[in-house]
């Protein structure tokens, strides 16, 4: 039941997308989506007072354009009492409206309900059905009664119609430019970075850090980075231009290239300071400049960072590293990952569903908890109100609820080490699926009903996991970016005069590092050609390209030591591997190799796509494509299968040696035994 849980809350995700996949409807008809399309299928409700709880996400980058309407389709007992009997539909705590359970709606009931989320920029849409049921009129109504039953079934609907964020400011970048699923290009196409001039190494290195922005942008809207590379404006797609010295021509609004500086407003931005605009067009247009290479280093790495709620910025130097990180030292609070305070109310079970990703490099060690912090009512009963913690579908324990204040309480749970780094092929763990379920039960004195609106409870931002780790394998494809994490910044490193579609798929490749790096203070890679590395060529290194027109790789590995097996026909292939570095003991270098630039971005797809990502394993892959990619794993897992989940045989002792070494052996010891006797009695004759 708990995976299908997980299985449901992922779906929620998912096929929230589809709202995407169609052509934009009008305000007043909106998307329809069944219940069951979103992962939740019939339900029932059993008891006198019960909560049905259900969260649809709203997908970074979108927002409702008009108010939604929720269609709820249910049956319920033939036995209810209807002038006593209830169904309430409640919208992130407002009450929208309510039916009475009757005869006539037992077989077949319908509630429409108008949600007024025009404008809304939460999160989601937590919605809670909350059932009120009654047999009799009697004071001491017979809970467990199980004729006391409401079913809200898998046919019920949300309609609702969602825009993308076209406009906003710096602070919103996020949602300007959240990548969207690959099936949906027709709403909004992937961000194009531009790069002004195109040959030039420090806009190809200040892309680099773009492009890793994208990947930070994907990881909030928990999507697969994408993204084009062209060396013009694109007159119908979201742009991100990387100029130096330069301002290609497009409506910039207030700024202007002099010739020799920047300006904003006619006031001229000094040199040494980057720049940011937002452009006042849609699909919207980012310009990341700077009148001198370091000033555009400086403003590409201002993406990163918090900016203000400004159209323009001007970027003197980096602000300083925030403290509270995201993973420090082991640790990571529910805020720091971006979830926001979660309440439910009302009496009954209760189900949160909530996906984090860990640290891929991680490996776990014995002591790791989930500390959850909960704020309950004091009204509740404290002997039969609980939570139960369930990750990856493995339950941590239950614990009674503590509520003897109205403050926080901590409620610590181990978590299985071994169960949490690899599955039994050795594909390392990435996500932490919670489930956290809570029974809020109220006691009834005397008979006496009592308000149900009064059990309630509160997990708390404040809510941490605490994972001590030792450094993982770092040869493990599987674990990207482990390879490429350091106290320096990884450097990608191109062949000599790369092609548009070389740059391409290192911008992919750093927008990958962003997307999958859950360290929050990780430094965004650079991008290079082999010319320009020179010399220095330690700390972590990838390298694109073919030992033809790479000379590293071809310093790295002799000619055709990892064959290449394929299927006749297909045209696009590419290698991945993890080799020691012959310029830095204990060091890995991660190499992409193929004939051409498709085939470096097949490569880079299978660490960017997190379809891909979860099937590699092991220091070496090879893909090919036609027109879908393959992987073809060319080495064992690096990572150990769970010890839990291998169960071994005891041999009895003596069931280990053959039977004649036990025979032979008693048969020894009766001889050394006799032997001894013997010289014990002659030696006391002698006496």
């Amino acid at each position: 039941m708990a995976a299908k849980n997980i299985i449901r809350f992922s779906l929620v995700l998912l096929l929230l997308a589809r709202l995407f996949v169609f052509p934009r409807p009008t305000a007043a008809q909106g998307t329809v989506l069944r219940f069951a399309e979103l992962g939740y299928g019939d339900r029932t409700a059993f008891g006198i007072d019960a909560v049905l709880d259900y969260y649809f996400p709203i997908p970074t980058g979108l927002r409702p354009l008009s108010d939604g309407r929720l269609t709820l389709r249910f049956t319920h007992s033939p036995l209810l009492r209807a002038d006593r009997s209830t169904l309430s539909v409640v919208l992130n705590g407002r009450a929208l409206s309510s039916v009475r359970l009757t005869p006539d709606n037992a077989d077949g009931g319908e509630l429409s309900v108008a949600l007024p989320i025009a404008g809304f920029d939460g999160p989601g849409l937590f919605i809670q059905v909350r059932l009120h049921m009654r047999l009799t009129d009697d004071a001491c109504e017979e809970v467990q009664n199980p004729a006391l039953w409401t079913v809200v079934h898998g046919d019920s609907t949300l309609q609702i119609d969602l825009q993308l964020v076209e406009s906003g400011t710096l602070a919103e970048l996020a949602a300007l430019f959240a990548p969207l699923p690959l099936s949906a290009p027709t709403v909004r196409s992937p961000p194009t970075i531009v790069l002004s001039p195109l040959n030039e190494a420090a806009t190809r290195a200040a892309a680099g850090q773009v492009a890793f922005a994208i990947g930070r942008w994907a990881a909030l809207a928990r999507q697969d980075p994408v993204l084009t590379v062209a060396d013009t404006v694109p007159d119908r797609s979201p742009a991100i231009v990387v100029a130096l010295a330069s301002l290609p021509a497009s409506d910039w609004g207030s700024v202007r290239w002099n010739g020799r500086a920047y300006e904003v407003d006619g006031q001229e931005v000094p040199a040494e300071h980057g720049l940011l605009a937002l452009a006042p067009t849609s699909p919207p247009r980012l310009l990341v400049a700077g009148a001198t290479p370091t000033a555009l280093q400086q403003a590409a790495l201002a993406l990163i960072r918090p900016l203000p709620a400004e159209s323009v910025v001007a970027v003197t130097q980096l602000p300083p590293q925030a403290e509270a990180e995201a993973w420090r030292n082991g640790a990571a609070s529910f805020a720091q990952l971006g979830v926001e305070q979660r309440k439910v109310t009302g009496a009954g079970e209760h189900q949160i569903d909530i996906a984090f990703e860990r640290p891929a490099h991680w490996d776990l060690r014995v002591g790791g908890t989930l500390e959850l912090h909960i704020t309950a009512a004091a009204g509740l009963t404290a002997q039969t109100s609980w939570v139960t913690a369930i990750v990856n579908g493995i339950t941590l324990g239950s614990q009674r609820l503590r509520i003897e204040t109205n403050s926080p309480e901590s409620y610590r749970f181990a978590l299985p080490a071994d169960l949490l780094n690899s599955d039994l092929e050795g594909t390392p763990i990435r996500w932490l699926n919670l489930q956290i379920r809570l029974y809020l039960d109220l006691p009834n004195i005397g008979c006496e009903e009592v308000d149900t609106s009064a059990a309630w409870a509160v997990i708390e931002p404040t809510s941490a996991w605490r994972l001590p780790n030792d450094p993982a394998a770092a040869n493990d494809l599987g674990r990207f970016p482990a390879t490429l994490l350091a106290d320096r910044e990884a450097r990608l490193v191109l062949p000599d005069q790369p092609t548009l579609g070389d740059v391409h798929a290192g911008l992919e490749l750093a927008a990958a590092v962003g997307r999958w790096a859950a360290i929050g203070d990780m430094r965004p890679p650079l991008l290079l050609t082999a010319n320009e590395i020179g010399d220095d060529r330690r700390g972590p290194l990838a390298v694109l390209g073919h030992r033809e027109r790479h000379p590293l790789i071809a310093m790295i590995n002799p000619p055709n030591d990892i064959p290449f097996v394929y299927r006749p026909g297909r045209t696009v292939a590419a290698t991945l591997r993890i080799v020691p570095s012959p310029w830095q003991a204990d060091s890995r270098v991660l190499i992409i190799e193929a004939a051409d630039s498709d085939g470096l971005r097949l490569g880079v797809q299978a660490l960017r796509e997190r379809e891909l990502l979860q099937v590699l394993r092991g220091n070496q892959a090879q893909l090919a494509a036609n027109p879908n990619p393959t992987v073809l794993l060319s080495s064992l897992p690096l990572a150990a299968p769970p010890q839990t989940l291998t169960p071994r045989v005891e041999v009895v002792l003596l069931e280990r040696f053959p039977a004649w070494q036990v025979v032979g052996a008693i048969l020894l010891l009766a001889l050394v035994a006799t032997a001894i006797l013997v010289i014990r009695i002659r030696w006391l004759r002698r006496r």
